[in-house]
């Protein structure tokens, strides 16, 4: 067969296993670009590693193990006892690794969504692989508000017009 043929044969797939494995692929390629203008996060290889396991713990062998998990939360209680309370919603926006920190949270999101889409559809998603996504968003926020914080940017509040929070 054309080499050419099996480049592209992941076009034919009609699984959202597939869509998840590309947006997984994208995610850890972002972080990948964001190693270069992230000042202050040296877990950040790790986290693109991890999100390499995550890809394939769908279709093959779940590879988000336990301990995988418990790191990923130690970082988030790390970075938000660092941070602080914050207490209003920020617009996603602040120094150059900041905005890119931002951009891998938003990605996190949809990867969950097109995660959650599976789970509805075939029932297969371990549960610690949805975790996973949730709390890996929440730490790159944190990053981000780290990120800025070192750099000496103030975060920008966002009052919501859509909704009343108090």
């Amino acid at each position: 067969m054309d080499q050419r043929c099996c480049a592209y044969s992941f076009l034919k797939e009609t699984s959202r296993q597939c869509d998840y494995e590309v947006a997984t692929d994208e995610l850890a390629s972002l972080i990948g670009q964001a190693v270069h203008c992230v000042k202050h996060q040296p877990e950040l290889l790790k986290l693109c590693e991890l999100v390499y396991h995550a890809n394939g713990s769908i279709r093959g062998k779940l590879a988000i193990r336990p301990e995988d998990f418990r790191w990923l939360d130690q970082l988030y209680v790390k970075l938000t006892q660092e941070n602080g309370e914050l207490k209003q919603f920020v617009l996603p926006t602040g120094c150059a690794g900041a905005c890119a920190l931002h951009g891998l949270r938003s990605r996190c999101k949809a990867v969950l969504r097109i995660a959650y889409a599976i789970d509805r559809e075939e029932k297969s998603v371990p549960p610690i692989l949805l975790d996973f996504w949730n709390l890996l968003s929440n730490v790159f926020f944190q990053m981000a508000l780290k990120e800025n914080r070192l750099e000496g940017v103030a975060e920008i509040p966002f009052v919501s017009r859509s909704y009343n929070v108090g």
